[in-house]
């Protein structure tokens, strides 16, 4: 079931599908809730899954600020409008962003953190932002740059988006020209928005860093093989003391597309616990 609803001035696109417990899903970048297309059978057989486009990105309309405490603050306002009182939250990339965001600052709504291959403002360890990693992180930096990347991308947003794809999946395929062309779509005229998101890194990461001690919530941390595998854990150690880590085999970045069947399985019986 496909609805909108205005939070702050802002239109938010969301899906619900299935009945029990809450599940709150955030996509990543440069994706939108598309992402989740073959999480949502089997999760909704359990659970009611709810997915959404970010402020600014997909089908939902812009907001004022991209800090992820704005974006969390809206979140908590989506949620409370829903009147679900506790959930679980599952994000990838940029969407574990926001939901790292999400569990400091609202804590008590939350069931359980999942974090799916991410980088998180004021937790990624130091040490990944070396010259080794260019090919891994140079994004960071080139997208905080104020107008250069719009400029630079302009009529080339397909070819962009699509390097991210080939370059950071290791299942080949897993995200096909059909589902290329989705993403395309939803951000050829929306690239300055998804861009905001890393030029306001710095300012959420400052906000992260105002917790002084760690939260009492169970965080499940996942990375791909061929992606960020232990890092995710290693950066949620930082602010709880009760994470679960996992890699799953044979997968990179885009774990929810590439390998949606272990994940699937993988969040279940987190959830159950």
């Amino acid at each position: 079931m496909q609805k909108n609803i205005i939070i702050d001035e802002t239109e938010i696109f969301y899906t619900i599908e299935g009945v029990g417990e809450a599940v709150l899903l955030l996509h990543g970048w440069p994706q939108t809730s598309y992402m989740w297309r073959k999480i949502i059978p089997n999760l909704s057989k359990n659970f009611k899954v709810i997915t959404l486009d970010l402020p600014g990105l997909g089908n939902s309309s812009d907001t004022k600020t991209y800090d992820t405490k704005n974006i969390a603050t809206i979140l908590n306002k989506f949620i409370k409008n829903l009147k679900i009182e506790k959930f679980h939250l599952v994000g990838h990339d940029i969407g574990s962003w926001v939901a790292t965001s999400y569990c400091i600052y609202f804590k008590e709504t939350l069931k359980s953190l999942t974090i799916l291959d991410a980088g998180i403002p004021g937790l990624i360890p130091d040490e990944l932002f070396c010259l080794a990693n260019a090919n891994k992180i140079w994004q960071f930096f080139f997208h905080s740059i104020d107008e250069i990347p719009e400029f630079l991308v302009k009529d080339k947003e397909k070819e962009y988006i699509s390097w991210y794809f080939n370059k950071k999946s290791y299942i080949k395929g897993a995200i096909n020209e059909k589902d290329i062309q989705n993403y395309y779509l939803a951000y050829k005229n929306k690239m300055k928005n998804g861009f905001e998101y890393y030029r306001y890194f710095e300012q959420s990461a400052e906000q992260n860093r105002v917790l002084t001690s760690k939260l009492d919530i169970k965080i499940l941390a996942i990375g791909g093989e061929f992606a960020l595998k232990e890092q995710v854990g290693i950066a949620m150690e930082k602010i709880s003391s009760s994470v679960t880590t996992k890699v799953i085999k044979n997968c990179g970045h885009y774990i929810a597309e590439e390998q949606p069947e272990e994940l699937t399985q993988i969040l279940i019986n987190w959830f159950k616990q």
